[in-house]
């Protein structure tokens, strides 16, 4: 068994802020999710080993056990723990883990129990019952997990607004004691597919409830499409506004901006606006779209054939 740097997987400073962590795994499962990266074999396990680090450091009390092992372990080297580690980290006399915690992901992948999501470092250091090292039956049952209800999974609509700057929002979860209402916020760069997690929303069992996971659905948007981060829109113009070029006032989530077309633009042809994408961590693409008019007057017939005359363009 190796030790993992979860610092080095998510590629931060020890003394890293929380807000820093959580900034950056954020941007790293993005990056990272196997739905994103489907042509890459690793991703999946990139993405596992992203979740894990986070599971640890972006909680208090975790990242100050795992932090009490010391700087000194390096990634690939056999893990044999410190003298005291039995102590520091809940093993018992025996050898047992007694900790019968389940973890989960919280943002995509699938829910992990004992060793079905983590590597067997955190295992030994956090979760599972493990090797109860020779314990007689009756020491067993004294420490096992009550079995928690299921999970369930549920999808959510919102719209492209909402997943821009972020949005609260009302459920309700129809069960046994009645309807219940909850308000779930939605965080600004949600993206569809993502998931949030309800702790103990879900189903109902002896050791307690399971977790609700709300899957992102974005309503599709007549003035907007999304591409990864990225927005586009089109933009029309009249034949002679794309030849000479022109300022146009445009409309995006966050208000009017000016959008200046240079002259020559060709139709399909798309302009960038840094940071305006979704939740400002994508970019805007005015994508241009010639319009034609229906008719023509005479006098503009009359002009179209003299341009033709004189132009040297061939496309």
């Amino acid at each position: 068994m190796e030790y993992k740097d979860y610092y080095k997987i998510l590629g931060i400073k020890r003394n890293a802020s929380q807000e820093e962590i959580k900034k950056t795994y954020r941007k790293l499962a993005r990056k990272c999710h196997p739905d994103a990266c489907k042509d890459d074999p690793t991703a999946e396990q990139r993405f596992k080993e992203i979740n894990e680090a986070n599971e640890v450091l972006s909680d208090p009390e975790k990242r100050s056990r795992y932090d009490a092992l010391g700087s000194s372990w390096q990634p690939g080297q056999d893990f044999t723990p410190p003298p005291g580690f039995e102590h520091i980290f809940g093993f018992g006399s025996k050898g047992g883990r007694r900790t019968g915690r389940t973890f989960t992901f919280d943002l995509g992948g699938s829910t992990g129990r004992g060793g079905g999501g983590f590597s067997d470092f955190f295992e030994t250091l956090f979760g599972g019952m493990g090797d109860m090292g020779g314990m007689g039956m009756g020491e067993q049952d004294m420490f096992r997990a009550t079995p928690q209800g299921s999970d369930l999974e549920t999808e959510i609509t919102i719209r492209l607004e909402d997943a821009h700057k972020g949005a609260t929002k009302e459920i309700m979860l129809q069960g046994s004691g009645g309807t219940k209402r909850l308000n779930v916020k939605i965080p600004p760069g949600a993206y569809d597919g993502m998931k949030i997690r309800l702790s103990r929303q879900g189903k109902k069992g002896p050791g307690g409830a399971g977790d609700l996971y709300l899957k992102i659905r974005i309503a599709p948007d007549p003035r907007y499409k999304l591409e990864g981060s990225d927005i586009v829109m089109d933009i029309p113009l009249a034949p002679w506004d794309a030849a000479l070029g022109i300022t146009k006032e445009i409309e995006i989530l966050d208000g009017k901006v000016n959008l200046k077309v240079p002259s020559g633009v060709s139709s399909g042809q798309r302009l960038r606006l840094k940071g305006q994408g979704l939740a400002h961590q994508g970019d805007l693409l005015a994508q241009i779209k010639i319009v034609m008019p229906k008719e023509l007057t005479p006098e503009q017939k009359r002009l179209f054939r003299e341009l033709k005359q004189i132009s040297s363009s061939n496309p």
